[in-house]
C-alpha cells in the first residue's frame, strides 16, 4: 500500500471514528408539512403458560395472546398562546388469544369501539391532553384506550442534555408496560435507556439505543381476591436522528402473573414480544 493510499485511508478512518464519537441532542420530531406519524404496535405472547390451583388440584394449560394498535397522529402547529390541537385516527386496537386449560378451550376478543374512528385532541398550556369524542361511545367504555393515549401524549424518554456513545439515563416505560398488561394500576415501573451506537449512512443517522424495564405491582380487593405480576424486557430503539423520529422499537422478555379469587389461583407465565413502529404518511 503506499503513503499515499495509507495517509488517506488513515484519515478516513479517523474522520469516522470523531464522527461516530460526536455527542447528538435529541429534540421534536421534525416532519414536513402535511405528514402524520402512523404508530403501529403489535405484542405476542406465544408460548405462554397457565395452572390454577383449586381445593389442591391442579390443572395446567396454555395461554396464546396478542395485542394490536395502528394510530395515525396529526399534530398542527402550536398557537401563538402555547396551545397544542391535532387529531388521530384509530385504525386498529384489538386483544385477541386463547386459553386452554385440561383440554378446554377459552377464546379472547376485545375489539375497541374506537376502531375507525377519528376524533380531535387538544393541550392547553400547563394542561393535559383531552379528547373530544363524537358521543357515539361512553366514555368508560374506552377508558383505557383513551388512558393509553393520553400516556403515550405524555412520553418523555430522551435527555435534553447532550448524549455521548455509552451514556446511560432513566426513562418512563408506562405506554410500553400498558401495551401489555394492563391490570396493575399501582405497578412500579423503571426503565433506563444506553446509547448503544450511531450508525452514519448516506441517507440519515442512526441512533441505536439499548432498552431495558422492569416492573412490578400488585392489588388487594375487599372480597379477599389480590393479583401481582412482574414485568421483565429488554431490547432497542432505533431513532432517526434526521427526523427524530423513532423509527422502530423491539423488545423480548417475560410477564409473570399470580392471582387468587373466589378460593382459586392462578399463575401465568407469559414470553413477551413487542414491536413497534413509526413511519411517516401523508395526512389523512
Amino acid at each position: 500500500m503506499s503513503r499515499l493510499h495509507l495517509a488517506a485511508t488513515s484519515f478516513l478512518f479517523a474522520t469516522l471514528l470523531a464522527a461516530t464519537a460526536a455527542p447528538i441532542t435529541f429534540g421534536p420530531v421534525r416532519g414536513q408539512a402535511g405528514q402524520s406519524v402512523q404508530l403501529i404496535t403489535r405484542s405476542n405472547t406465544d408460548g405462554g403458560t397457565i395452572e390454577t390451583t383449586v381445593d389442591g388440584q391442579k390443572k395446567s394449560g396454555t395461554v396464546v395472546l396478542s395485542r394490536d394498535r395502528d394510530l395515525v397522529w396529526t399534530f398542527r402547529d402550536p398557537a401563538p398562546d402555547g396551545a397544542r390541537r391535532g387529531m388521530v385516527k384509530v385504525n386498529k386496537i384489538d386483544t385477541t388469544g386463547k386459553t386452554v386449560i385440561a383440554g378446554k378451550t377459552e377464546n379472547i376478543a376485545d375489539v375497541s369501539p374506537l376502531n375507525g374512528k377519528m376524533f380531535s385532541m387538544s393541550k392547553e398550556p400547563g394542561a393535559e391532553w383531552t379528547f373530544q369524542l363524537d358521543g357515539s361511545v361512553p366514555l368508560m367504555r374506552v377508558e383505557r384506550e383513551i388512558n393509553e393515549l393520553k400516556i403515550y401524549l405524555k412520553r418523555d424518554w430522551y435527555p435534553a442534555r447532550e448524549v455521548n456513545a455509552g451514556d446511560s439515563w432513566e426513562f418512563d416505560p408506562s405506554w410500553i408496560r400498558m401495551l401489555i398488561e394492563r391490570d396493575f394500576s399501582n405497578a412500579q415501573t423503571i426503565g433506563t435507556m444506553r446509547l448503544k451506537q450511531v450508525r452514519h449512512t448516506a441517507e440519515r443517522n442512526l441512533a441505536v439505543i439499548e432498552v431495558s424495564i422492569r416492573s412490578t405491582g400488585a392489588g388487594f380487593e375487599a372480597d379477599g381476591s389480590s393479583e401481582d405480576g412482574s414485568l421483565v424486557l429488554k431490547g432497542e430503539v432505533f431513532v432517526n436522528l434526521n427526523t427524530m423520529l423513532d423509527e422502530r422499537l423491539e423488545l423480548k422478555g417475560s410477564l409473570v402473573t399470580t392471582s387468587r379469587k373466589d378460593g382459586v389461583d392462578t399463575k401465568m407465565k407469559l414470553p413477551i414480544d413487542l414491536v413497534v413502529t413509526k413511519t411517516f404518511v401523508r395526512d389523512f
